[in-house]
């Protein structure tokens, strides 16, 4: 089993084109507060549960990118093996998808 964690870099969904209102707080003043799903792509179709631990101190509005640290909610109960280096998947809040990004560091 490796690290439960994984650096990201996420681009969020303009709101014109279904993605969130509300720029996101990822912040390390307060950890861990953003748990939405990722969906590897081109992979098994699983959601895995993550939790944004570290990122920008000013928020991310949507349509913006950035890069940020998640946690695996769930490992090792959960399999998060599909989350490799270089794996791209979807940010989905509930089944709506408001962003996409990339894993660069795990």
């Amino acid at each position: 089993m490796g690290s439960p964690y994984a650096e990201v870099l996420i681009e969020l969904l303009p709101s014109d084109k279904g993605g969130r209102r509300i720029p996101l707080e990822l912040c390390n003043d307060r950890p861990g507060l953003y748990r939405p799903h990722l969906r590897v792509l081109r992979g098994s179709g699983e959601m895995l549960g993550v939790a944004f631990v570290d990122g920008p101190d000013a928020p991310v509005e949507p349509g913006h990118s950035t890069f940020a640290t998640v946690r695996f909610l769930y490992e090792p109960e959960v399999s998060y093996s599909e989350l490799v280096e270089g794996a791209e998947f979807e940010i989905l809040e509930g089944l709506h998808v408001v962003g996409f990004g990339r894993v660069t560091k795990r």
